[in-house]
Protein backbone atom coordinates (compact mmCIF):
# COMPACT_ATOMS: atom_id res chain seq x y z
CA UNK A 1 0.00 0.00 0.00
CA UNK A 2 1.25 3.40 -0.87
CA UNK A 3 0.08 6.17 1.50
CA UNK A 4 1.17 9.68 0.44
CA UNK A 5 0.90 12.95 3.00
CA UNK A 6 0.28 15.64 -0.20
CA UNK A 7 1.66 19.15 -0.37
CA UNK A 8 1.59 21.95 1.47
CA UNK A 9 0.36 20.28 4.35
CA UNK A 10 0.06 21.19 8.32
CA UNK A 11 -0.35 24.94 9.39
CA UNK A 12 0.05 27.76 7.20
CA UNK A 13 1.59 30.99 7.34
CA UNK A 14 -1.10 32.91 8.74
CA UNK A 15 -1.47 29.66 11.64
CA UNK A 16 1.85 29.71 12.82
CA UNK A 17 1.47 33.41 12.92
CA UNK A 18 -1.42 33.66 15.09
CA UNK A 19 -0.25 31.03 17.69
CA UNK A 20 2.90 32.94 17.89
CA UNK A 21 0.53 35.94 18.74
CA UNK A 22 -0.92 33.97 21.05
CA UNK A 23 2.03 32.55 22.87
CA UNK A 24 3.33 36.52 22.85
CA UNK A 25 0.44 37.54 24.46
CA UNK A 26 0.36 35.39 27.34
CA UNK A 27 4.18 35.50 28.08
CA UNK A 28 4.35 39.24 28.37
CA UNK A 29 1.25 39.33 30.77
CA UNK A 30 1.65 36.91 33.40
CA UNK A 31 -0.65 39.00 35.85
CA UNK A 32 -4.10 39.18 34.01
CA UNK A 33 -6.57 36.77 32.08
CA UNK A 34 -5.64 36.15 28.37
CA UNK A 35 -8.83 35.74 26.15
CA UNK A 36 -8.89 34.68 22.56
CA UNK A 37 -12.25 36.29 20.79
CA UNK A 38 -13.79 33.57 19.19
CA UNK A 39 -11.21 30.86 18.05
CA UNK A 40 -8.02 31.75 17.06
CA UNK A 41 -7.82 28.91 14.26
CA UNK A 42 -10.35 26.88 13.09
CA UNK A 43 -8.98 23.68 14.66
CA UNK A 44 -10.10 22.10 18.27
CA UNK A 45 -7.02 20.89 18.63
CA UNK A 46 -5.25 24.00 18.93
CA UNK A 47 -7.46 25.62 21.11
CA UNK A 48 -7.40 22.90 23.21
CA UNK A 49 -3.50 23.71 23.48
CA UNK A 50 -3.92 26.98 24.25
CA UNK A 51 -6.11 26.67 27.06
CA UNK A 52 -3.47 24.93 28.16
CA UNK A 53 -1.32 27.82 28.25
CA UNK A 54 -3.69 29.41 30.17
CA UNK A 55 -5.27 31.11 27.25
CA UNK A 56 -8.39 31.45 27.34
CA UNK A 57 -11.75 31.70 24.68
CA UNK A 58 -14.98 33.90 25.44
CA UNK A 59 -17.63 34.02 22.52
CA UNK A 60 -18.54 37.73 23.42
CA UNK A 61 -16.23 40.43 23.60
CA UNK A 62 -18.73 41.54 26.53
CA UNK A 63 -18.05 38.60 28.43
CA UNK A 64 -14.39 39.57 29.27
CA UNK A 65 -13.37 41.19 32.17
CA UNK A 66 -12.36 44.67 31.80
CA UNK A 67 -8.44 45.33 31.43
CA UNK A 68 -7.59 41.91 30.95
CA UNK A 69 -5.61 41.10 26.99
CA UNK A 70 -7.98 40.28 23.98
CA UNK A 71 -6.28 38.49 21.56
CA UNK A 72 -8.66 38.93 17.85
CA UNK A 73 -8.43 35.86 15.40
CA UNK A 74 -6.49 34.99 12.89
CA UNK A 75 -9.93 35.15 10.26
CA UNK A 76 -10.25 38.85 11.24
CA UNK A 77 -13.05 40.69 13.57
CA UNK A 78 -15.92 43.13 12.96
CA UNK A 79 -14.46 46.92 13.20
CA UNK A 80 -16.76 48.06 15.86
CA UNK A 81 -15.14 45.54 18.30
CA UNK A 82 -12.00 47.87 18.23
CA UNK A 83 -14.09 50.72 19.89
CA UNK A 84 -15.54 48.12 22.26
CA UNK A 85 -11.78 46.60 23.21
CA UNK A 86 -11.18 50.61 23.65
CA UNK A 87 -13.66 51.22 26.16
CA UNK A 88 -13.59 47.92 28.00
CA UNK A 89 -9.73 49.13 28.64
CA UNK A 90 -8.57 46.13 26.99
CA UNK A 91 -4.84 45.10 25.96
CA UNK A 92 -5.65 44.07 22.41
CA UNK A 93 -3.63 41.63 20.30
CA UNK A 94 -4.55 41.27 16.60
CA UNK A 95 -3.12 37.89 15.28
CA UNK A 96 -4.88 38.40 11.78
CA UNK A 97 -4.07 36.64 8.84
CA UNK A 98 -1.43 39.08 6.78
CA UNK A 99 -3.76 37.98 3.45
CA UNK A 100 -6.94 38.97 5.27
CA UNK A 101 -5.64 42.17 6.29
CA UNK A 102 -4.71 42.84 2.63
CA UNK A 103 -8.08 42.42 1.77
CA UNK A 104 -9.17 44.71 4.35
CA UNK A 105 -7.22 47.62 3.12
CA UNK A 106 -8.00 46.62 -0.38
CA UNK A 107 -11.47 46.87 0.53
CA UNK A 108 -10.61 50.16 2.54
CA UNK A 109 -8.89 52.43 -0.34
CA UNK A 110 -11.75 51.08 -3.00
CA UNK A 111 -14.82 52.25 -0.35
CA UNK A 112 -12.46 55.77 -0.56
CA UNK A 113 -12.70 56.35 -4.00
CA UNK A 114 -16.39 55.76 -3.79
CA UNK A 115 -17.25 52.22 -5.09
CA UNK A 116 -19.24 49.66 -3.74
CA UNK A 117 -18.49 46.28 -3.20
CA UNK A 118 -19.13 42.42 -4.17
CA UNK A 119 -17.93 40.10 -1.67
CA UNK A 120 -18.24 36.63 -2.29
CA UNK A 121 -17.88 34.52 1.02
CA UNK A 122 -19.37 32.67 3.41
CA UNK A 123 -22.59 34.14 5.79
CA UNK A 124 -21.54 34.17 9.51
CA UNK A 125 -17.47 33.39 8.75
CA UNK A 126 -15.64 35.45 11.01
CA UNK A 127 -13.61 36.73 7.80
CA UNK A 128 -16.58 37.79 5.86
CA UNK A 129 -18.26 39.33 8.98
CA UNK A 130 -14.97 41.50 9.22
CA UNK A 131 -15.09 42.53 5.75
CA UNK A 132 -19.06 43.14 5.47
CA UNK A 133 -18.62 45.27 8.58
CA UNK A 134 -16.64 47.93 7.07
CA UNK A 135 -19.61 49.29 5.31
CA UNK A 136 -23.01 48.99 4.00
CA UNK A 137 -21.75 49.73 0.89
CA UNK A 138 -20.11 45.98 1.23
CA UNK A 139 -22.43 43.70 -0.39
CA UNK A 140 -21.98 39.57 0.13
CA UNK A 141 -22.73 37.52 -2.40
CA UNK A 142 -22.77 33.35 -1.77
CA UNK A 143 -23.64 30.79 -4.22
CA UNK A 144 -26.40 29.83 -1.88
CA UNK A 145 -27.31 33.07 -0.41
CA UNK A 146 -27.53 36.22 -3.23
CA UNK A 147 -27.80 39.35 -1.64
CA UNK A 148 -29.48 41.82 -4.17
CA UNK A 149 -26.32 42.69 -5.00
CA UNK A 150 -28.03 43.86 -8.63
CA UNK A 151 -29.02 46.98 -6.82
CA UNK A 152 -25.19 48.19 -6.69
CA UNK A 153 -24.98 51.32 -8.79
CA UNK A 154 -21.30 51.44 -9.61
CA UNK A 155 -20.41 50.34 -12.79
CA UNK A 156 -16.94 49.28 -11.51
CA UNK A 157 -17.44 47.50 -8.15
CA UNK A 158 -14.52 45.67 -6.73
CA UNK A 159 -15.64 41.96 -6.62
CA UNK A 160 -13.45 39.99 -3.89
CA UNK A 161 -13.90 36.99 -1.79
CA UNK A 162 -13.11 35.22 1.17
CA UNK A 163 -9.56 33.71 1.15
CA UNK A 164 -10.65 30.00 2.19
CA UNK A 165 -13.46 29.26 -0.74
CA UNK A 166 -13.50 26.88 -3.53
CA UNK A 167 -11.01 27.60 -6.94
CA UNK A 168 -13.74 25.82 -8.95
CA UNK A 169 -16.51 27.70 -7.69
CA UNK A 170 -14.94 31.15 -7.62
CA UNK A 171 -14.27 30.90 -11.13
CA UNK A 172 -18.06 30.18 -11.90
CA UNK A 173 -19.18 32.84 -9.66
CA UNK A 174 -17.03 35.71 -11.36
CA UNK A 175 -18.38 34.68 -15.07
CA UNK A 176 -21.80 34.97 -13.10
CA UNK A 177 -20.81 38.22 -11.92
CA UNK A 178 -19.07 39.86 -15.21
CA UNK A 179 -22.56 39.26 -16.82
CA UNK A 180 -24.33 42.02 -14.70
CA UNK A 181 -21.52 44.43 -14.42
CA UNK A 182 -19.00 43.63 -17.16
CA UNK A 183 -16.88 46.30 -15.92
CA UNK A 184 -16.37 44.50 -12.27
CA UNK A 185 -12.97 44.56 -11.46
CA UNK A 186 -11.88 40.96 -10.34
CA UNK A 187 -9.61 40.33 -7.26
CA UNK A 188 -9.18 37.19 -6.92
CA UNK A 189 -7.60 36.36 -3.43
CA UNK A 190 -7.79 32.98 -2.06
CA UNK A 191 -4.97 32.60 -0.43
CA UNK A 192 -1.79 30.68 -1.64
CA UNK A 193 -1.88 27.98 0.96
CA UNK A 194 -5.97 27.43 0.10
CA UNK A 195 -5.20 27.11 -3.76
CA UNK A 196 -2.24 25.01 -3.52
CA UNK A 197 -3.82 22.87 -1.43
CA UNK A 198 -6.71 22.22 -3.65
CA UNK A 199 -4.82 22.09 -7.00
CA UNK A 200 -2.54 19.19 -5.01
CA UNK A 201 -6.27 17.32 -4.75
CA UNK A 202 -7.41 18.45 -8.38
CA UNK A 203 -3.78 16.59 -9.52
CA UNK A 204 -3.55 13.58 -7.99
CA UNK A 205 -2.38 10.55 -9.65
CA UNK A 206 -4.72 8.53 -11.38
CA UNK A 207 -4.58 5.06 -9.54
CA UNK A 208 -5.73 6.44 -6.04
CA UNK A 209 -8.42 4.76 -4.12
CA UNK A 210 -8.83 7.09 -1.27
CA UNK A 211 -8.73 10.61 -0.37
CA UNK A 212 -8.18 11.70 3.33
CA UNK A 213 -9.00 15.22 4.38
CA UNK A 214 -7.85 15.91 7.77
CA UNK A 215 -9.05 18.86 9.37
CA UNK A 216 -11.71 20.18 12.20
CA UNK A 217 -15.20 20.42 10.59
CA UNK A 218 -15.15 24.40 11.59
CA UNK A 219 -12.50 24.93 9.20
CA UNK A 220 -14.17 26.53 5.81
CA UNK A 221 -10.93 25.56 3.73
CA UNK A 222 -10.55 22.20 4.86
CA UNK A 223 -14.13 21.52 3.63
CA UNK A 224 -12.86 23.12 0.74
CA UNK A 225 -10.81 20.08 0.21
CA UNK A 226 -13.27 17.61 0.67
CA UNK A 227 -15.73 19.36 -2.33
CA UNK A 228 -12.87 19.44 -4.57
CA UNK A 229 -11.93 15.82 -4.31
CA UNK A 230 -15.69 14.82 -4.66
CA UNK A 231 -16.04 16.94 -7.51
CA UNK A 232 -12.68 16.38 -9.48
CA UNK A 233 -12.56 13.09 -8.07
CA UNK A 234 -16.30 11.50 -8.32
CA UNK A 235 -15.63 8.03 -8.33
CA UNK A 236 -12.53 7.94 -5.50
CA UNK A 237 -13.63 7.32 -2.09
CA UNK A 238 -12.89 10.51 -0.02
CA UNK A 239 -13.83 11.05 3.43
CA UNK A 240 -12.99 13.92 6.21
CA UNK A 241 -11.64 13.62 9.53
CA UNK A 242 -10.80 15.88 12.21
CA UNK A 243 -7.71 12.95 13.86
CA UNK A 244 -6.81 9.40 13.89
CA UNK A 245 -9.75 8.35 16.42
CA UNK A 246 -12.22 8.94 13.05
CA UNK A 247 -10.57 6.58 11.21
CA UNK A 248 -12.08 3.64 10.71
CA UNK A 249 -9.62 1.43 9.42
CA UNK A 250 -12.07 -0.73 7.60
CA UNK A 251 -12.28 2.14 5.29
CA UNK A 252 -8.64 1.74 4.05
CA UNK A 253 -8.54 -2.04 4.02
CA UNK A 254 -7.71 -3.30 0.49
CA UNK A 255 -6.62 0.10 -1.18
CA UNK A 256 -3.79 0.65 -2.73
CA UNK A 257 -2.88 4.20 -3.01
CA UNK A 258 -3.89 7.24 -0.20
CA UNK A 259 -3.28 10.09 0.09
CA UNK A 260 -3.68 12.67 3.03
CA UNK A 261 -4.72 16.05 2.28
CA UNK A 262 -4.66 18.23 5.37
CA UNK A 263 -6.28 21.70 6.12
CA UNK A 264 -4.27 25.37 6.66
CA UNK A 265 -4.76 25.20 10.76
CA UNK A 266 -4.27 21.08 11.09
CA UNK A 267 -1.57 20.21 13.45
CA UNK A 268 1.71 17.79 11.96
CA UNK A 269 0.89 15.74 15.07
CA UNK A 270 -2.63 14.73 13.72
CA UNK A 271 -1.51 14.16 10.54
CA UNK A 272 1.29 11.95 11.50
CA UNK A 273 -0.94 10.12 13.44
CA UNK A 274 -3.32 9.16 10.55
CA UNK A 275 -0.63 8.37 8.73
CA UNK A 276 0.79 6.23 10.93
CA UNK A 277 -2.38 4.33 11.91
CA UNK A 278 -2.98 3.34 8.28
CA UNK A 279 0.58 1.65 7.94
CA UNK A 280 0.58 -0.22 11.74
Amino acid sequence: MKVEILKPCAYCAGVNNAINIALKARQEHHDKDVYVLGMLVHNNFVVRSLQKQNILSASNINDIPDGSVIIFSAHGHKEELDEVAKKKNLIVYDSVCPKVLSNIKLIKENLQKGHEIIYIGQQGHPEAEACLSLSEKVILFHKNILKNYQSISDDSPLVINQTTLNILDIKDIHEQILKVFPNARIANEICASTRLRQEAIKNIEKDVDLIIVVGDVNSSNTRRLLEIAQQCHPNIQSIMISDASELDKASTANKNHIVISSGASTPMEIIDEVFNKINY
